[in-house]
């Protein structure tokens, strides 16, 4: 069934009391509608799965994972959640309705002035010091899951939204929800991925602070750190490549030292050496201000839509064990990648391997064959 098979086929519905005006919203598993209640003016937001995908456990159990999520982050940087439960056996959950846009769709427009950069930055940092108090770990966070509110051009409030993938650290939490993902997969969006995400190693908060510092580093450099199109290439860089600097991607762009040094540290490639949590980089960032950035003058754009940047995928294990097979896990847990010059493609090592196996076995064969022919002619 293709995807606007799949749109809009509920406008009109009523769940659970919530009357199903228009869609505003769709990701690969989920719709979002704008709603209404008779007795209320209030207006909502209702979201809901697929009605063609509502049978798959793992989506199931990730939809009751955000409910979950969003259900113990009661912060005015949090989208608000309302109602939650199922009818029909079809998942949803109610949520405040929001008037505005993705980070995404502004990015898009225009960059943001470094005064906004920064204060967005400082808002999506106090909702992931709340969650990681929480012991809660967002693990998708990208500018297609941060809101901003009202016009284009006001002043910046956020709201970090779509906690689907979220992780919890708790040991109560984890004993209740069991795993969702099946051994070997890796799940998140490529482009904000941390590496010890990317290498399947168990994550923890620091996981939230690379995805933040890559958001950071966009939105002063209007690029990514890497900005690559295939999905191999973009992880690789995430695990070996050197973080260059915001100045050499944005032509006219100045950055103060000091706080090039905190997007560096939220990037770092060992988890041990970031912030330990959302509260720690909020408070290195705090100093900061619109005179510590200069863009210069304002340059061409082409920024193009990505899937690698804007879609969660699922990574298999063999992808993951190729792009990781120069990965080792320092003793206290952080990840130490080896140099990349050092790595070898496994697909390149099987057919390496075959090719000398198939040789010596020739070899051996000519060797026989030679003998039988000496002996015969005896």
């Amino acid at each position: 069934m293709g995807q606007e098979e799949l749109e809009g086929t509920l406008v009109g519905r009523v769940i659970h009391g919530y009357e199903l005006v228009s869609q505003i919203g769709s990701g690969a598993t989920g719709v979002v509608y704008a709603a209404r209640r008779p007795e209320q003016e209030r207006r909502f937001a209702v979201k809901v799965i697929h009605e063609a995908l509502g049978h798959m456990p793992i989506l199931r159990g990730r939809f009751a994972r955000e409910a979950r999520a969003l259900a113990k982050l009661s912060h005015e940087r949090v989208v608000e959640i309302i109602d939650v439960g199922v009818e029909d056996d079809l998942p949803f959950i109610v949520m405040e309705h929001l008037e505005g846009q993705t980070l995404e769709d502004a990015l898009y427009e225009l960059p943001l002035a470094p005064d906004v950069a920064l204060e967005v930055t400082r808002q999506v940092l106090e909702a992931l010091a709340f969650a990681h108090e929480r012991e809660i770990v967002h693990r998708d966070l990208k500018p297609a899951n941060i809101f901003l509110l009202g016009e284009p051009g006001d002043a910046a409030v956020v709201k970090v939204l779509d906690f689907g993938l979220a992780k919890f650290l708790s040991a109560e939490e984890l004993d209740a929800e069991g795993t969702l993902t099946r051994k070997g997969r890796v799940v998140g969006t490529p482009a904000y991925m941390a590496p010890e995400q990317i290498s399947g190693i168990s994550l923890d908060v620091r996981a939230d602070i690379y995805a933040c510092g890559v958001l950071l580093y966009e939105l002063l450099a209007d690029r990514r750190p890497f900005d690559y199109d295939r999905r191999s290439q973009l992880l690789k860089a995430h695990l070996f490549e050197p973080v260059p600097r915001m100045a050499d991607v944005r032509h006219g762009l100045r950055v103060a030292p000091e706080l090039e040094d905190v997007v560096r540290r939220a990037l770092a490639k060992d988890p041990t050496e970031r912030f330990a949590n959302g509260a720690e980089m909020l408070a290195a960032l705090a100093p900061f201000g619109a005179d510590d950035v200069e863009v210069g003058e304002p340059s061409a754009r082409s920024r193009e839509r990505s899937t690698a940047g804007t879609s969660s995928v699922i990574i298999e294990g063999s992808e993951r064990e190729a792009l990781t097979s120069s990965v080792r896990t320092s003793a206290d847990g952080g990840v130490a990648p080896v140099r990349a010059t050092t790595t070898t493609h496994w697909s390149e090592a099987r057919w390496v391997g075959a090719l000398v196996w198939t040789l010596g076995l020739l070899g051996l064969a000519a060797v026989v064959l030679t003998m039988w022919y000496a002996t015969t002619l005896r």
